[in-house]
């Protein structure tokens, strides 16, 4: 052996020895907590790349924070593999050591500062030996807020089984996903972050939640967890681009708030319990749906509300029963294009727009949607009762004067506001009917008399008018002087005479006490009454046939 190449054994060994130190365990406690990291296939090898990471990522934790406990070398030792970490004795989820309700009496053992979970996502050198999965928590205990503000990492974080009460900050971060299941965590500030996949909150208890002008480009997933705290969630001017979904027994007592939140797809309430006593549940002014908005299946209390004002729905799917209570429901400016479920008939319609305060009831917009969706559903009928509906609230609770109220109620008599013409007729075939009767009548007891002298004179003597003049019907009289402008050769020959009394024929009024030209008075008074219904009805049923008098 030459010189040279026993100059170079000692630095081979030296180089050897730093490869393989790492991979050993530091104290017999570090081997112990370490042994279930790693399934049998993926212990460390020297042809094993994740093993030899692995290795590595020990050997600079170590530099940079010191001594690790047992949960944080499993964390380290398995973060190379696409494994989870598990903290605690057991990696079984529903083992009564994974209770995370009793997270605040788990040891040490099980503890993990927030600054190695920070320097595996944040730090670059570390990060790249990380699985691309993802660095993966379970049954730990981190006790101070896991701090990502403003960081950048292509990796995502994934908590199961956890206890974080000091929560997470993640405000103006870049992540690639976030995902807490069935863990305990204290507030979650992640206002202006770009999340690239899921932001997951699921089956546990989470809160408050700050998503204020956050982009989620994948779900928003908040399935069976619970939301604590006063304003449980801010997600004011949110953007998601997947799903937003409330569901399997998903718990608040506070107010969600989504105004001007923009969730490209659906956002899904079902199954969802809103509880307490202060104002709770959903307001959601000014946001855009592209999808559904389900609201079904819903435990409300007495001060849940639903606030959609000025919102924009793809569609609706909904149940009487999941309706809040009076009062609770706002609808003015909602623009929606379809029921994709639930009641879709006019009448439980008006009742869930008469859900809204009463002071909101005589706002147009809510009702003019509806009978647009309908009518567009092929509806017609109950579009036009939801704009007669519209009309009458306005009559009833609008601040109108006395002319304008009488106009209203004779536009809603005779043709329902414009959206019924058709009443109209039997308003004309009532006045026709009764003028026939009652001119008849008038004609029998000579109250009605012709108006050309000499035969008056022939009438009032034999009660038969001349052979050459016109023959007097009852019912041609009471057509032509109903209809405007139509002349059936009656109307000018025969006219009321009030001067007359009933003296032949029926006896309508006794002559006793000078009341014996009542009769012919009244008779009168009723043909003036009887026009002035024809000149009124009838335009309003041509107005109505046309749609001049609708307030569309």
């Amino acid at each position: 052996m030459t010189a040279r190449s026993t100059a170079l054994v000692p630095l081979l060994l030296g180089a050897l020895v730093m490869e393989v130190l790492p991979l050993l365990p530091a104290t017999a406690g570090d081997t112990q907590a370490a042994s279930g990291a790693l399934t049998a296939g993926d212990k460390p090898g020297s042809d094993d790349p994740q093993a030899r990471n692995a290795g590595i990522l020990e050997r600079k934790a170590r530099a940079s924070f010191g001594p690790l406990s047992a949960a944080e070398l499993r964390l380290v030792r398995s973060a190379p593999y696409r494994t989870l970490a598990w903290s605690g004795p057991s990696s079984d989820p529903n083992d009564p050591s994974n209770d995370v309700s009793k997270a605040e009496a788990w040891g040490s053992d099980r503890a993990i500062r927030e600054e190695i979970v920070c320097w595996l996502l944040g730090d670059a050198e570390a990060s790249r030996l990380v699985h691309p999965s993802g660095v993966g928590i379970a049954g730990a205990r981190i006790a101070h807020t896991i701090d990502l503000s403003y960081a950048t990492t292509e990796l995502p974080l994934t908590i199961v089984r956890s206890f974080v009460p000091e929560g997470l900050d993640l405000s103006y971060a870049h992540v690639a996903a976030l995902v807490l299941r069935d863990s305990w965590s204290g507030p979650i500030n992640a206002d202006q972050a770009v999340v690239r996949g899921d932001l997951a909150l699921r089956y546990g208890r989470y809160g408050p939640v700050s998503l204020f002008r956050a982009e989620i480009d994948g779900d928003l997933d908040f399935r069976g967890a619970q939301l604590v705290g006063d304003e449980p969630l801010s997600a004011v001017e949110t953007k998601v681009k997947g799903d937003a979904l409330f569901q399997e027994g998903f718990q608040t007592a506070g107010l969600l708030d989504f105004r001007l939140a923009n969730v490209s797809r659906s956002l899904s309430f079902n199954d969802a319990h809103f509880t307490g006593e202060q104002e709770n549940g959903l307001t959601a002014e000014r946001a855009v749906i592209g999808g559904t908005l389900y609201w079904v299946k819903m435990k409300l209390g007495p001060h849940t509300e639903l606030n959609l004002g000025n919102a924009r729905v793809g569609s609706l799917w909904d149940d009487r029963s999941s309706w809040p209570s009076m009062g609770n429901l706002f609808l003015v400016g909602l623009v929606y294009d379809d029921f994709t479920g639930g009641p879709t008939d006019a009448t439980s319609r008006l009742e869930w727009l008469r859900l809204q305060p009463k002071s909101l009831w005589t706002q147009p917009q809510p009702y003019r949607r509806l009978a647009w969706v309908m009518r567009n559903s092929g509806l017609d009928a109950g579009a036009s009762e939801v704009e007669i509906s519209r009309e009458g609230a306005l009559s009833r609770y609008g601040n109108l004067g006395v002319v304008e109220r009488a106009w209203k109620f004779a536009l809603w008599v005779t043709i329902g506001y414009g959206y019924r013409p058709l009443r109209a007729l039997w308003w004309i075939l009532l006045f026709v009917a009764l003028g026939t009767i009652l001119f008849d009548l008038g004609y029998r007891a000579r109250l009605i008399a012709p108006t050309e002298a000499r035969a008056y004179e022939s009438f009032n003597a034999t009660g038969e008018a001349p052979a050459h003049y016109p023959p007097f019907s009852s019912f041609i009289y009471s057509l032509e002087n109903f209809l405007p402008v139509v002349d059936l050769h009656q109307g000018a020959y025969w006219r009321p005479n009030p001067r007359h009394s009933a003296a032949h024929g029926p006896h309508l009024f006794s002559r006793r006490g000078g009341l014996g030209t009542v009769p012919g008075k009244l008779l009168r008074w009723y043909l003036w009454v009887h026009i002035l219904a024809g000149w009124t009805i009838t335009p309003l049923l041509f107005a109505g046939l046309s749609g001049l008098l609708r307030n569309d």
